[in-house]
């Protein structure tokens, strides 16, 4: 029989093709590669603690949604158009901000009636008045808010009551 010669490509693919072909050789590579499993972490999870990894996820995210707790950043609360009641860095102090900001005004007593939000500083004897509707603020007397009828007809809260009320996930207008 006739030697055929063939370029070094078509010997690559001839020695492919034997090697393919030859189960030994095929055996020999399959475990050359293998790893010694019996001893290793990732197979003691795949056989005892597979089944557990959607439980304990699933455990977790329940656990998670359900605490009352913000895990993610400062807790705060919307009344209206972003402008939020905040609890400060004292469990007892809140903070009133406004849209796109974290810090805000210490306050110590509330109300709001769509579309105003009355809150009075720490201290203070003045109120600051919101227009949430045109984004308008203004400061007024107690005097000025007593003697006015729709200021008047808006309940006043402290801080905290108003915070009970607020719902962490659902702004009021």
């Amino acid at each position: 029989m006739a030697t055929m010669t063939y370029d070094p490509v078509s010997r690559a693919i001839l020695k492919i093709i034997e090697l393919t072909t030859d189960h030994g050789a095929t055996d020999l590579w399959m475990k050359s590669n293998q790893i010694d499993r019996r001893f290793s972490f990732r197979a003691i999870w795949s056989r005892k603690l597979q089944d557990l990894g959607p439980i304990a996820f699933l455990t977790i995210a329940v656990w998670l949604c359900s605490c009352d707790a913000n895990l993610f950043g400062p807790e705060s609360r919307e009344i209206a158009s972003g402008y939020r009641l905040k609890r400060a860095n004292n469990p007892n102090e809140f903070a009133l901000t406004i849209p796109n900001e974290d810090g805000g005004l210490i306050i110590d007593e509330i109300g709001w009636r769509e579309p105003l939000i009355f809150a009075r500083a720490f201290g203070s004897q003045y109120w600051d008045v919101i227009d949430t509707a045109h984004a308008q603020h203004i400061r007024v007397s107690d005097l000025q808010r007593k003697s006015d009828p729709i200021s008047q007809s808006i309940q006043i809260k402290s801080a905290e009551i108003a915070w009970k009320e607020l719902n962490r996930h659902k702004r009021l207008w």
